[in-house]
């Protein structure tokens, strides 16, 4: 079950292209928990997929929350962009370059790291990205 999780807010976090049904709905879950947990106005996430990210600290703590539960920020602040490559599956491994080039992303706090690592992925391939 964590591996699905796993998968599908990946997914959702880093491609816009067709999500099955399933995993849209545990996204949206996943979604729902972190914008219980952080308190964030979920206005302010819809604009991340176009490059507009509102400088509010519970918008970063919710990409934080997101990025948390599939293991790849550490409550410690550690960024781990190579989990994402374990779990994607196959027909999205294209995105691995992506993923990479944000390997380094540094932040001031973990919060701040999860806000910087998607600020990346946009800019890196707006194309594709997308926020749940």
């Amino acid at each position: 079950m964590r591996a699905l999780v796993v998968i599908t807010a990946t997914l959702a976090c880093v491609w816009a292209g067709e999500i099955p049904e399933e995993m849209r709905e545990m996204a949206q879950g996943l979604h729902d928990s972190c914008v219980e947990e952080t308190g964030v106005d979920n206005s302010l996430i819809a604009p991340c997929g176009k490059g507009q990210f509102a400088d509010d600290p519970k918008l970063k703590c919710y990409f934080k929350c997101v990025f948390g539960n599939i293991g790849v920020i550490s409550d410690d602040g550690d960024l781990d962009a190579d989990a994402f490559g374990s779990i994607l599956p196959e027909e999205l491994q294209g995105l691995l370059p992506t993923i990479k080039t944000c390997a380094g992303t540094t932040g001031s706090d973990p919060c701040d790291l999860a806000m910087k690592f998607n600020q990346c992925l946009q800019k890196a391939d707006p194309v594709n990205f997308m926020v749940i």
